[in-house]
């Protein structure tokens, strides 16, 4: 299982990086181009290709069993499975991975906390909350809830026509639900705090986040470009390191937001355009993303030779077998027709287990005067081309028979029920 969540993180880390560094290198030309608001959007790349990445694949594969002669060597007992060593280093990185995400998350906790116990004793004023503090706000807080919060000089530090506008410029935020998304930026923080580029990239992407609100204002005031960076200018003092919250805090680099609020809003061409080539932008990374996680779940019940027997009419006992393969918590059924001494294989492929599990079975009557109303079994497991088991049993008409495997890192472990009935006896 450790080494599970270590290959899936490890895959999804990549991705996200890779998507990250593409982000980074077109934001700031889409921006110039075609205006900030498309230049916001396009972090939608982000979650539209984690969400594909989880999408199922549908795959088949063709495979046909090479078969030999019958087996004449009858199996009269049992054969224990051997557990080989597994190494400890998944384990550790994993829990290494586990601790550093608690640690940054608690981070961001504290950090909440501190701008919540900055805030003070709220005062509801039209439809606004004032903090206790002058130096908290303006900013947008509550996740289900959201608030407009400024600071407790707000009607004194502002005009009316700077106070209309931060009452706007919070207003598209929440309209846009920009607190969920900031939290879910943190979230993704806290999962791989350990990633230099997630990090980077919630710095732009909250930078982004604000020219996009701040073009959304001027586009509703085009009249009020220079009281709104009056505006930005008086709330530059602003103190509100949360990053669950929009705020305007000193970090956001003022010269790039008031010079963006120069910046004429795109022509509908324009944003047809930008809206096209996001679009691609979006679609080609969800599916390059998709592709590039390992192919799910994948089970096939392969043509053998004793099938082809079947069709063929050669006179012979006839069984059949149901058969419920787990792997890593994914159980397959499967009911097969057997002929006796003809090798019958299952395939299945599990993207966590790493490469395609072959499980290969030649069931012969038991001897009558040892067993009565049984089979022999002789099972050959393989994990791509390494043998992991040869497991060999003898087990009752209608009775289930089990074999399990387990393993310390789970990375070789089976599960398998099979019931074996007399299909039609040989005329």
């Amino acid at each position: 299982m450790s080494n599970i969540l270590l290959q899936t993180g490890l895959l999804v880390c990549l991705v996200i990086s890779s998507l990250i560094v593409l982000i980074l290198l077109i934001r700031q030309p889409l921006r110039k181009l075609v205006g900030a608001g498309i230049g916001y959007q396009l972090w939608a790349i982000l979650p539209l290709s984690l969400i594909a990445m989880f999408f199922p694949h549908h795959q088949y594969l063709d495979m046909t069993v090479d078969l030999n002669t019958p087996v004449n060597q009858l199996i009269g007992g049992t054969t224990l499975l051997e557990i080989q060593s597994a190494s400890v280093w998944p384990v550790i990185l994993v829990s290494a991975w586990l601790i550093g995400s608690l640690a940054m998350l608690a981070l961001f906790g504290m950090q909440h906390l501190h701008f919540l116990r900055r805030l003070g004793k709220l005062t509801r004023a039209d439809g606004i909350y004032l903090a206790s503090d002058v130096d908290t706000g303006p900013a947008l807080a509550g996740c289900f809830r959201p608030k407009i919060i400024v600071p407790a000089d707000f009607f004194e530090r502002y005009s009316a026509a700077e106070q209309a506008l931060i009452i706007l410029h919070e207003l598209v935020h929440k309209r846009r639900g920009d607190v969920i998304a900031n939290t879910l930026f943190a979230l993704l923080q806290c999962l791989f705090w350990f990633n230099p580029f997630v990090h980077v990239a919630a710095r732009c992407f909250r930078l982004d986040q604000e020219l996009a609100c701040d073009a959304s204002v001027i586009a509703q005031e085009p009249q009020a470009r220079r009281v709104y960076a009056e505006a930005m200018l008086k709330t530059q003092l602003s103190v509100t390191p949360s990053a669950l919250a929009c705020h305007w805090p000193s970090r956001h680099p003022l010269k790039e937001r008031i010079m963006q609020l120069q910046q004429n809003s795109p022509g509908k061409l324009k944003r047809i355009s930008a809206y096209v080539v996001l679009s691609c932008l979006c679609g080609v990374s969800a599916y390059s993303a998709w592709a590039a996680t390992p192919v799910s779940t994948l089970t096939m019940e392969t043509k053998v030779k004793g099938t082809e027997a079947i069709e063929d009419g050669v006179s012979s006992d006839r069984y059949k077998v149901s058969m419920t393969v787990d792997l890593g918590g994914e159980k397959t059924n499967h009911d097969l027709t057997i002929i006796p001494g003809y090798p019958t294989s299952v395939v299945r492929r599990l993207d966590g287990q790493g490469g395609i599990w072959n499980f290969t079975f030649t069931l012969v009557p038991a001897p009558a005067d040892q067993y009565k109303d049984a089979v022999t079994i002789d099972m050959v497991v393989k994990k791509g081309d390494e043998v992991i088991a040869k497991p060999k049993l003898v087990a009752g008409l209608n009775q289930k028979a089990r074999l399990q495997k387990e393993t310390p890192d789970k990375q070789q472990d089976f599960d398998i029920s099979m019931t074996t009935n007399l299909l039609k006896k040989a005329e």
